[in-house]
């Protein structure tokens, strides 16, 4: 049967109402979607802000900087803002007459040489990663001023898909801008994170992109959340771990000086609490400062394996626990973009170094402190050679 021209535009109406009908659906179907796909990331934004808030901003100007609270007066009785040589900004355990070093005073010969390795022409070393400083503060109280302890330079380089981790050791005799020389952990007393920033700018022509600062007694706490670390003792670090145990109890937390100590004759594995975490990677007087940035790294390794187990209730305690004792001058959208490249580190390589590298540096006593000086060049072009996957023959 022949359909005729009315009934043929009949038909071609239900048909284009039939398509407008499941098009409106399909619209809709989209539409409901994408609403839900942005009430999702609208969640998932406001979880990540709520948490994000909750981190200090090194720029708020709460923070102050400085050796202790009595003006910027560093352990001579000099001014933080006029520091002079190297020996005022001193550590625990290192006077400035250098009663605790048995090395010689450099000759005018030896410094003149050390001065001129100072002042010494670098190149920039630009990479393809974002690197961020990580400051452990050895502070005697619950501030974000004093000495950098640990200084560990994290460069992630998405395009090579490596991690770098280099520990700056802190008595590396520097150039700090707008001071006179000194140890490079005493950039940070002197201006925070900026002035660690061009400190290692100037004297190893690395960019430090941002920076993140935790006081190192926080440790104590975050050990005790993860249930504790187990660590590998030797029985030769015993003393010192115990010695490092009284002072925190008598100068910090204010209680009988042999609580939390270790039995004399521990040794191998041992799980430690807080307290004896911490005495643990503060130990200085055994073997070089060399291996403190080692125990620092190993408690640090031990407590994110920990975190590995945790479930979601347990993470979202210890962040709201923890990230406010936190300082960074990270922004929102960096943080962001940090937490995505967590989610692909499985597929990244982890390496780490410490800079000065074996055979390019030598103790010196500088104004009656223990210094190390080194050869800025060769660790700044080791450091770049890693960083960016690339060999001496490349």
């Amino acid at each position: 049967m022949a359909y005729t021209g009315k009934h043929t535009s009949a038909y071609i109406r239900n048909k284009n109402k039939k398509k407008s009908g499941v098009a409106r659906k399909i619209l809709t179907t989209v539409c409901v979607m994408l609403g839900v796909i942005i009430l999702a990331a609208g969640g998932v934004y406001a979880v990540f802000h709520h948490y994000y808030s909750k981190l200090g901003n090194v720029n708020d100007g709460n923070d102050r900087y400085w050796l202790d609270d009595s003006g910027g007066a560093d352990a001579d009785g000099d001014s933080a803002a006029d520091p002079g040589t190297v020996a005022p900004v001193v550590d625990e355990g290192l006077t400035s007459d250098g009663s605790e070093t048995d090395l010689p005073l450099v000759t005018d010969e030896e410094l003149k040489d050390i001065n001129d390795n100072l002042e010494g022409v670098r190149q920039d070393y630009e990479t393809g990663a974002m690197n961020i400083m990580v400051l452990g503060l050895d502070s005697r109280k619950d501030s974000f001023s004093g000495l950098s302890d640990s200084m560990i330079l994290i460069s992630i380089n998405k395009d090579a898909k490596k991690v770098l981790m280099t520990s700056f050791l802190r008595d590396i005799y520097c150039k700090i801008p707008g001071y006179k020389s000194n140890r490079l952990n005493a950039a940070y007393s002197l201006g925070g994170i900026e002035l660690n920033k061009k400190t290692i700018k100037e004297n190893f022509g690395i960019t430090v992109d941002r920076g993140v600062v935790i006081n190192f007694y926080l440790v104590m706490e975050a050990v005790d959340a993860v249930g504790g670390v187990e660590i590998d003792i030797d029985k030769g670090e015993v003393w010192a771990i115990n010695e490092n145990i009284e002072s925190q109890n008598l100068e910090v937390l204010k209680r009988p000086a042999s609580t939390d100590k270790l039995p004399s004759g521990t040794s191998g594995p041992t799980l430690l609490n807080g307290v004896q975490a911490l005495a643990y990677a503060r130990v200085r007087h055994v073997g070089t400062d060399f291996a403190r940035t080692g125990r620092q790294r190993t408690v640090i390794m031990k407590c994110l394996e920990k975190i590995k187990g945790m479930s979601l209730t347990e993470l979202t305690a210890l962040a709201d626990q923890f990230l406010p004792k936190v300082r960074t001058d990270l922004t929102e959208t960096e943080c962001a973009s940090l937490l995505m490249t967590l989610t692909q580190v499985g597929d990244y390589e982890i390496e780490s170094m410490t800079i000065p590298m074996d055979g390019t540096w030598k103790n010196a006593n500088i104004g009656g402190a223990a210094v190390l000086s080194i050869n800025f060049d060769k660790n700044a072009e080791a450091w770049f050679k890693a960083v960016e996957n690339t060999s001496d023959g490349e």
